[in-house]
């Protein structure tokens, strides 16, 4: 790796000393602060290089906001790394919308690749990253680009302390990217305005009673030369504004009075400010003009610099010592909601007076403590209203000094926006939006955790699963609103009888799933699920009608039932089930019930639940590398359907596609991965891969006589075309009714597809039917490979590769699952091989890394 194991877990590495690491980000910070000291623009790449060497990441690039793309200003990749920076130029934030919702709130985002939606996964398989940590860049609360560090390393996760530091390294690159804008412009117009205005010298000339120049020396741009001014009126060769005002002062000069004139000229070059004197001299007047463009101008840069400092809503406090407030900003009159002229009243109080009660003590543990490095928390502050904000504090240490009274500088700034938002985001990850009951995510963490608690004590957890019976009839008779309400109030119910350890969750739909940890006698569980029971069945008005609404519940105890989460809400789950076939209104438990797992009803409702998955399109699309033995390189992947069925999780794909067929559902089956796998293969080509994609075709399909034009057509609606894909087929199917499926093997040969018979050996084949298939490759049956431990199972092998070999066809062996037997079949001299030891089927992004990177430490 390109990097030192710092910030690694304990199991790859020692912990280094804590102020290592921060003396790392110490010296990033002296870096970046460097680069921004002076007048010159500073060097992005070293800006980035910087980050990359307190980070440790392998990658790090620096976005530009460019419309609703982000913009590549700069990146540093460690040496040795192996990632690609080819799709990393321009990010569509239409085409991530993690990183636009990240990029839009402000919030710092750190994922692996596996935790991400599919387009960051593609975004991150595509440059060879499994780890991403991104962090918004603000101007005023608005993002204007983006910091995005990638690690190769899945297991670098960065602790909470590294993204502070990491966080505050940003928010000072930040700060100086907009304070650098602002210093350009003012600088640019300053040196601007000095060139114009060129000498500085003061210009002296004598003026007549009559207005006439007598005499003229210097000069200045603006002005004639002063050679030029001698006997000329004021009014002939001086600027109209300067010449009227000097002659309107004559008369009192010449009587014996001092005058002082302003002035602002255009001149070619810009405004030029001039201030004069005039004295009377021996009956004539002396008149000196200076210019003082340079002091006005420093007085204009002053006043933007404040009104700049003014728009940022940054309020800048000096604190002594024991916290006391020094000096503030006009900023924190705003922040206090105080009227700007009574700020001084602030001055002498102590900050956490104005410190919400609950985040004192946070706060005052930053203020006690040596000042020796920033720091950065968000508290709750009091505005003079009484109304609380939520405030971002940067606390600084100041140098020590003589004259100074305070010793530590805060930066604050109003983040109450951001943090509802974060607050919403969270309340929306972790709640049901309708009951306001937790959701799944947060009942199977509070799951975990009740059943770890349980473990150390010797206690039990109960869960049950609660279904309202005839729920559908009641949205059909009076409405979703009407159902909404129901499920509201059976809410309210159920959580009014639970104990306040209790939890109760909305699982989905009309189920309930209520969570009861720390229990030590089990009859407290049939006494509370009658309780339940006996609430909901409490009269409720339905749009004016009176109901009495049941329920159906099933309960499951640990350890007496289960021994794991997802074995507990699988027995729960059944349970319930059980309950309702067995009349509705019933409160039934696991371990009452001991033919449960025989129920063949429950295989009738997953045939049920298949139709409405396949119909829904909520099934997925995975795929299996083929391996070349030789090189590990991929040079195929097949793709393979997956359900997640949302009451048993994952089924395996050995139930449910026979269950396809038994049912007549394969064809929309088969039609539902390829809707998925032509786009993803046109999008692998528009990236430039070119491993095939492997199809597994079903005997109803292969009996079509439309089947083969509609593929080529399905192909070339996405610009592929058949040699593209390779067509598997059973070789129990392509025997069956063998003259018939020849002629369709051949349509597809001819149309220029391969074809792969899948499954060998278990169709009993001989070898001219082979020949006849117009078959370029073998799928050897996974069968063989698990018998290869035999001497037996070994003979066999070694006769299906002779066999292969002597038809010249392509040989993939199925279900390698250790390197003993990759390395055996290599010794055959088989070419290519598929298998959990080189993966299990991964979604689309995890086979593009797999297809870019190969598999060379399998073989």
């Amino acid at each position: 790796m390109p990097h030192s194991s710092d910030w690694l877990p304990a199991a790859a590495s020692a912990a280094p000393a804590p102020f290592a690491r921060q003396q790392a980000y110490f010296d990033a910070f002296d870096r970046v602060v460097a680069q921004f000291a002076g007048f010159d623009a500073p060097d992005l790449d070293a800006l980035v290089e910087a980050l990359a060497d307190a980070s440790l990441a392998d990658l790090v690039c620096l976005y530009r906001c460019d419309g609703a793309r982000l913009r590549l200003d700069a990146r540093w990749l460690a040496p040795g790394a192996g990632l690609s920076l080819i799709p990393l130029g321009r990010l569509p934030l239409s085409e991530h919308p993690l990183l636009a919702d990240t990029l839009a709130v402000g919030m710092l985002l750190q994922r692996s690749l596996l935790e991400l939606p599919m387009p960051e996964q593609m975004l991150l398989a595509g440059i060879g990253a499994r780890r991403i940590v991104t962090l918004p860049l603000l101007d005023r609360g608005e993002p204007f680009g983006l910091l995005a560090f990638f690690d190769e390393d899945e297991a670098r996760v960065r602790s909470h302390d590294e993204l502070t530091l990491l966080t505050m390294l940003g928010r000072q690159l930040a700060q100086g990217m907009v304070r650098l804008d602002i210093d350009a412009a003012l600088r640019a117009e300053r040196d601007r305005l000095a060139a114009l205005v060129g000498a500085t010298d003061d210009m002296v000339f004598e003026v007549s009673a009559q207005g006439a120049i007598i005499r003229a020396w210097s000069g200045h741009p603006v002005m004639p030369d002063a050679a030029a001014l001698e006997g000329r009126l004021l009014t002939q060769v001086l600027p109209v504004e300067l010449a009227s005002l000097l002659v309107a002062k004559l008369p009192s000069v010449l009587a014996g009075e001092a005058a002082t004139v302003e002035c602002r000229l255009d001149g070619v070059h810009g405004p030029v400010w001039f201030e004069g004197r005039m004295r009377p001299a021996q009956g004539d007047v002396l008149v000196l003009l200076r210019d003082v463009s340079s002091s006005r101008l420093d007085a204009l840069q002053q006043q933007a610099l404040g009104e700049t400092l003014q728009v940022l809503g940054e309020a800048v406090i000096d604190l002594s010592r024991q916290g006391y407030l020094v000096r503030a900003s006009a900023a924190w009159a705003r922040l206090r909601g105080l009227d700007p002229r009574l700020i001084d009243l602030d001055f002498g109080m102590p900050l956490l007076h104005w410190v919400h009660e609950q985040d004192v003590a946070a706060v005052q543990a930053v203020l006690v403590r040596p000042a020796l490095e920033p720091a950065t928390l968000r508290f709750r502050l009091y505005r003079e209203s009484g109304e609380l904000i939520w405030v971002e504090a940067c606390l600084l240490p100041l140098p020590a000094a003589a004259d100074r009274a305070a010793t530590m500088r805060g930066v604050l700034r109003d983040v109450t926006e951001i943090q509802l938002n974060q607050q919403q985001i969270s309340r929306l990850a972790l709640y049901d939006d309708l009951t306001r009951l937790p959701n799944r995510l947060m009942l199977d963490d509070a799951l975990a955790q009740a059943i770890a608690q349980a473990r150390q004590s010797h206690r039990k957890v109960a869960l049950g699963f609660i279904d309202l019976d005839h729920f559908k009839q009641i949205n059909d008779a009076f409405g979703h609103r009407v159902g909404d309400q129901l499920l509201t109030s059976m809410a309210t119910r159920l959580s009014a009888v639970l104990r306040e350890q209790d939890l109760l969750a909305r699982w989905g739909g009309d189920e309930f799933v209520v969570l009861m940890p720390d229990l030590a006698d089990p009859k407290q569980i049939r006494t509370m699920a009658e309780q339940l029971r006996n609430a909901a069945r409490e009269a409720v008005m339905l749009d004016g009608l009176e109901a009495h609404p049941s329920v159906s519940c099933g309960f499951a105890i640990f350890p007496d039932n289960a021994e794991s989460c997802e074995e507990l809400l699988s027995a729960a789950d059944h349970t319930m089930y059980h309950a309702k076939h067995a009349g509705r209104n019933n409160v039934c438990f696991y371990g009452d019930i001991l033919h449960l797992k025989a129920l063949g009803r429950e295989h009738v409702a997953l045939q049920s639940r298949l139709s409405a998955a396949i119909r829904c399109e909520r099934l997925s699309v995975f795929y299996q590398p083929v391996v070349s033995a030789r090189d590990g390189g991929v040079i195929a992947v097949e793709a393979l359907a997956r359900w997640q069925d949302e009451h048993n999780g994952w089924i395996s794909p050995d139930l449910f596609v026979p269950m396809a067929e038994k049912v007549g559902l394969i064809q929309e089956l088969s039609d539902l991965v390829m809707q998925q796998a032509f786009p993803q293969l046109r999008a692998w080509r528009d990236a430039g891969l070119t491993q095939k994609l492997m199809l597994n075709i079903s005997r109803s399909q292969l009996f079509s006589p439309v089947f083969v034009s509609r593929l080529v057509e399905r192909l070339a609606a996405h610009r592929l075309r058949p040699h593209d894909v390779i067509v598997e087929i059973t070789e129990s199917a392509a025997l069956n009714d063998y003259a018939r499926q020849l002629k369709h093997l051949r349509q597809l040969a001819s149309a220029g597809f391969q074809i792969a018979i899948d499954d060998f050996g278990t169709g009993y084949s001989s070898l001219a039917q082979v020949n006849e298939m117009r078959a370029q490759w073998l799928k050897v049956d996974v069968s063989f490979t698990q018998k290869l431990h035999t001497e037996a199972g070994r003979r066999v092998m070694q006769a299906i590769v002779q066999f292969g070999q002597g038809l010249g066809l392509g040989l993939v062996v199925e279900g390698v699952e250790s390197l003993d037997a990759a390395r055996y079949l290599q010794g055959l001299g088989v070419e290519y091989l598929q298998g959990f030891h080189f993966s299990e089927p991964v979604p689309a992004g995890v086979a593009e890394l797999w297809m870019r990177l190969g598999l060379a430490n399998k073989v």
